[in-house]
């Protein structure tokens, strides 16, 4: 619980300093990022911090018997949801930053992304797909120890059998990255002078699998219901120790968010 109080708490200057990894900003652009975060964490405490903690006791209740697939995608759409209610809050406020940028600024951007897209690469697609599948199982399994405790070798088999089901995307992915990237790069170029640029931004935010082939949308689909019923069959299979660390994890995190949403803003 500390944990997340205390990252929170630290998310104002964690935000600037992203943004600053990315864009060497003057005195003037500093003071309006401090004023974008400072305002928006404190919507984002008053506003979405309560909606989480009622979530989280719902899906508390949720899980307190056996789970299905459809439960679990009913819970992807409602992330969704919470995600897209941020963004479009954020959206105004991150358009009104870019289009402060000089064109040394927005070549600097650009620039900076590329970079981070060689690495991404390089992290991703310089495995051989067995690796990945391997990678990709120690990843799930840490997030599923974080709320349930350690699994037993019989869940972590049906990790494993579900995910060995799963299409690797890693190469289409990226590939759908960066169509989205460039449209952002032509947007944000022709930014000077663009009445729509805000809503045309939005957009983008708000719908980045515009840019997604029928296939990958089908491939995507079918590895998501994979996740569903093998989120459902792990979390079906706990333990009362494990039960109990999941109802434990869930209450203390909606415990958190009550707190953080009536301490005043810093």
């Amino acid at each position: 619980g500390c944990v997340v109080r205390i990252a929170y708490g630290q998310l104002e200057w964690l935000t600037r300093w992203s943004v600053e990894s990315y864009l060497d900003l003057n005195d003037g652009q500093e003071r309006l990022v401090r004023e974008i975060i400072g305002r928006n964490l404190a919507w984002h405490r008053a506003t979405e911090l309560p909606q989480y903690a009622a979530y989280l006791r719902e899906l508390r209740a949720g899980l307190s018997g056996p789970v299905s697939a459809e439960f679990m995608a009913r819970q992807y759409a409602t992330t969704l949801v919470i995600s897209d209610r941020t963004l479009q809050q954020i959206s105004p406020d991150i358009a009104r930053l870019l289009l402060t940028l000089n064109d040394e600024q927005v070549s600097e951007f650009i620039d900076e992304i590329e970079e981070r897209n060689t690495e991404l690469a390089e992290e991703y697609s310089g495995y051989a797909p067995e690796v990945r599948r391997k990678k990709q199982d120690r990843s799930i399994i840490r997030v599923f120890r974080w709320f349930t405790g350690t699994l037993s070798p019989d869940q972590e088999a049906v990790v494993k059998s579900h995910t060995a089901g799963m299409h690797d995307l890693t190469e289409q992915w990226l590939q759908r990255r960066r169509a989205w990237q460039s449209a952002f790069f032509i947007l944000l170029e022709g930014r000077s002078g663009n009445v729509a640029f805000e809503r045309q931004l939005t957009d983008l935010l708000l719908d980045p699998n515009q840019f997604d082939s029928a296939e990958y949308r089908r491939l995507v689909a079918a590895n998501r219901e994979i996740a569903f019923a093998m989120s459902a069959d792990v979390l079906s299979s706990l333990s009362p120790k494990q039960r109990k660390h999941l109802d434990d994890r869930l209450s203390g995190l909606a415990t958190d968010f009550d707190a953080l949403a009536a301490a005043p803003a810093r």
